[in-house]
């Protein structure tokens, strides 16, 4: 790691680039602007003119210009020691993310609201006029034809050519669309870093995903870089790993299931294993070879030149294999006796080491049970496999290993056994059970499905004609008894206005106006009952909520319903509706009648077996425990006759339900009716 003399003040760096001789540009998140020169990075005292400690990008161009990009106050190149805003851009205030220079010199600059280049004091824009989605630029770099292709945080892969704006994302094959890094090789092979989707190649139009199922260590790919020596090297969330560009391509084209990846962390002197991302250039290669990464926690290098790669595989040896928690004894080296297991076992567990001097916590291993399965499983550093009931027969345990440096063990080490059969688990019985008992079978599967399709059948009949007979009674109710029921009131109201000079006939006829109005709601609650079509729970609360609205604005009383904005479609039957709905009715009567309230609170609660109804008043209430005695007589639950807690539970458990009262004198009262419902 890079130190500074006042240690970054505690700040990430974000960006590195190479500059004149064999210097450094540095910039941090909020600690301003630092080169590094010899051993030791040191802030830049040239910063007249830069007003923002916040450098997100920075870049020394072919011609010695240092440009530095800031966030919300935008970009900033150095003419002489004073930094001012390059022509074309000077009121731009957007945060700059990205620059890069191209072949014919101009300058690409990459920012939130979209990528410009500026070239000779002339600056052209590429933003959401140009048909972009979401350009938010964060990485921007040249193929060999002069293809200029950006990376978008949000807006997938961006490609320029001969005028002409494109983009990748998702339904283009991108496995990301968060692009972070951009490589461009000279055969025309684009490898992109995404942040959560690993890595990806486009080649021939097509995209090629490689991620930690492939066996890369981390899906956020921060940086990319070429050593020249066959290999790429990435920063990460997961720290810095080399990979073989070989291996990339030929797992990319299908030839190789997974790619073997040289992880450095803090064994090996990272400070953090986070790399900072997102910016460019987010890492750079220096002209004497060595290799740039900034993280949050400093700046590291690398020299791959200077790596040195241990050639020797490590020995691999099976240590111990339990059978159900019981060790077995192995067969010695060099023995060909298999190991015998005996039948009804159920738990395998293989222990295996591999040995290294050099790195032994580095040591990775995968195995594969022939027999079973087909396909290494690369366990990492886990040194046991576990598998569990293994059918009768015969196996092998593999197990190989690597080194720190990805070398893997061509012999590893290995297990053959066999695991025994129960006398019914052998081909000569269970050639005998089939044949005895097919005929049984397939009578009894006869006669089973047969009684089957003619229950069911009979049970769709009984519902059909149910459902039919309910619709029946239901309209007849409606149109006959729902229109005479009309007309009485529609006379009365007229008798009422002709007979004013007779106080009895008044009075008659008001009764008889109420007594209608009161027969057609009881008709509909009838109808509402009976009818199919509101057999579920969602009919059910709008009903309630509906009466229980029109029933209390009546009393001058607050009505608060809480009820779920999404309820399931779970059915109901019609017992069920109607038996909850009277004994809610008769709640809501008694509070009208009895607590004195100003408002009732109606909730529904939501349960995995059912649901729960609440009717909570604000009024004088009363003790539970002398409910029915002579002095109660102004308890909320005493009806006629004194039944009414009784009449309520009664109702709810004929329907399989529980009735539940809380009160207290003073304190209202909360009456909770609990439906199981099977769905």
């Amino acid at each position: 790691m890079v130190k500074a003399p006042d240690d970054w003040q505690g700040r990430g760096v974000l960006s590195v680039c190479p500059g004149a001789g064999d210097g450094v540009w540095i910039g941090t998140e909020g600690a301003g602007l630092y080169h590094l020169f010899g051993k030791e990075a040191k802030p830049s005292i040239e910063t007249n003119g830069l007003s923002n400690p916040f450098i997100w990008s920075v870049l020394e161009d072919r011609q010695s210009k240092l440009w530095v990009g800031t966030w919300g106050r935008g970009l900033f190149v150095r003419q002489g020691d004073f930094f001012q805003s390059p022509e074309g851009v000077e009121n731009s205030a957007a945060a700059v993310l990205a620059l890069y220079q191209d072949r014919q010199g101009a300058m690409w600059v990459g920012t939130q609201s979209g990528l410009a280049r500026w070239s000779n004091g002339q600056c052209t824009w590429f933003t959401r006029k140009e048909g972009l989605e979401l350009p938010d630029v964060r990485a921007i770099t040249e193929a060999a034809d002069g293809t200029l292709w950006f990376g978008m945080s949000g807006g997938g892969l961006g490609r320029l050519k001969e005028g002409k704006v494109a983009q990748f994302r998702r339904p283009s094959g991108l496995a990301n669309d968060f692009v972070w890094s951009l490589l461009a090789e000279n055969n025309g092979t684009l490898w992109v870093g995404t942040f959560g989707g690993g890595l990806c190649r486009f080649r021939n139009e097509r995209f090629a995903t490689i991620s930690t199922r492939e066996g890369l260590p981390n899906n956020v790919i921060c940086h990319i870089a070429d050593d020249g020596q066959g290999n790429f090297w990435m920063s990460s969330y997961g720290g810095i790993f080399r990979v073989s560009k070989d291996e990339l391509n030929r797992c990319a084209d299908g030839r190789l299931k997974t790619v073997n990846c040289v992880v450095y962390g803090k064994a090996d002197g990272l400070s953090t294993l986070e790399c900072s991302g997102g910016f460019q250039p987010a890492g750079c290669r220096t002209s004497d070879g060595r290799l740039w990464f900034p993280t949050i926690k400093g700046l590291a290098v690398i020299d791959p030149a200077g790596v040195k790669i241990n050639p020797s595989p490590p020995p691999v040896l099976i240590e111990e294999v339990t059978v159900d928690d019981q060790p077995v004894s192995l067969p010695g080296p060099g023995t060909a006796a298999k190991l015998r297991i005996q039948p009804g076992k159920h738990r395998f567990e293989f222990r295996y080491t591999g040995l290294s001097l050099i790195a032994p916590e580095k040591v990775r291993f995968k195995y594969r049970l022939d027999g079973l399965e087909s396909d290494w499983v690369d366990v990492d550093t886990r040194r046991v496999a576990y598998y569990s009931y293994l059918k009768p027969g015969d196996y092998t345990f593999r197990v190989t290993a690597c080194n720190n440096d990805g070398v893997w063990s061509e012999e590893g080490a290995m297990l053959a056994f066999t695991v025994l059969p129960w006398f019914w688990q052998t081909w000569w019985f269970a050639c005998g059970a089939v044949l005895a008992g097919t005929g049984a079978v397939g009578g009894a599967v006869r006669y089973i499905t047969r009684s089957r399709l003619h229950k069911k059948m009979e049970r769709l009949e009984r519902q059909r004609v149910l459902e039919k007979e309910r619709a029946r009674i239901a309209k007849d109710i409606h149109d006959d008894l729902g229109a005479s029921l009309a007309r009485i009131m529609l006379l009365s109201q007229s008798d009422r206005a002709e007979g004013e000079d007779s106080q009895q006939v008044v009075t008659r006829l008001g009764k008889v106006y109420l007594t209608a109005r009161e027969l057609t709601r009881t008709m509909d609650e009838i109808v509402w009952a009976v009818s199919p079509h509101h057999d579920t729970l969602d009919s059910l609360v709008n009903y309630l909520g509906k009466f229980s609205q029109d029933f209390l604005n009546v009393a001058d009383i607050r009505c608060r319903l809480v009820v779920p904005i999404q309820l399931p479609a779970w059915p109901l039957t019609a017992e069920v509706r109607h038996s909850l709905f009277l004994a809610f009715k008769e709640a809501l009567h008694n509070v009208v009648k009895h607590a004195a309230a100003t408002e009732v609170r109606i909730s529904l609660t939501l349960a995995k077996s059912g649901f729960s109804a609440s009717i909570e008043d604000n009024g004088i209430g009363f003790d539970p425990a002398t409910v029915g005695a002579a002095a109660t007589t102004r308890d909320p639950l005493r009806i006629a006759g004194g039944n009414g807690l009784a009449n309520m539970r009664k109702r709810i458990e004929g329907i399989g339900g529980e009735c539940r009262v809380d009160s207290a004198p003073g304190k209202g009262t909360t009456v909770r009716f609990i439906v199981r419902v099977e769905n």
